[in-house]
């Protein structure tokens, strides 16, 4: 195999944390990058609308994570899908 056919994985990680507060949030968001290898991406499930901002802005702050994209999943229930790489 030649380098020009190597597809790489990343390895995604997935945490739902839906009912959670911060700074409850932020807690297990940094739990779970802790136990992560540089690289990999965390995939976090929240619906909290403070912890859209404060867990991205925490994981750079403490250097553990960087924000790669957020969705919002069900505008109804406010749900969305924080994509974090492991810093």
């Amino acid at each position: 195999m030649n380098d020009n056919n190597v597809t790489i994985f990343e390895k995604i990680h997935k945490l739902d944390i839906r009912g959670k507060v911060c700074p409850m949030t932020f807690v297990y968001a940094k739990l779970a990058l802790e136990k992560m290898n540089p690289g990999e991406i965390l995939l976090l499930t929240l619906d909290f609308p403070a912890a859209v901002k404060n867990v991205p802005d925490n994981c750079k702050r403490q250097n553990i994570g960087e924000l790669m994209d957020i969705k919002e999943v069900d505008k109804e229930k406010k749900v969305w899908i924080l994509k974090i790489k492991k810093i």
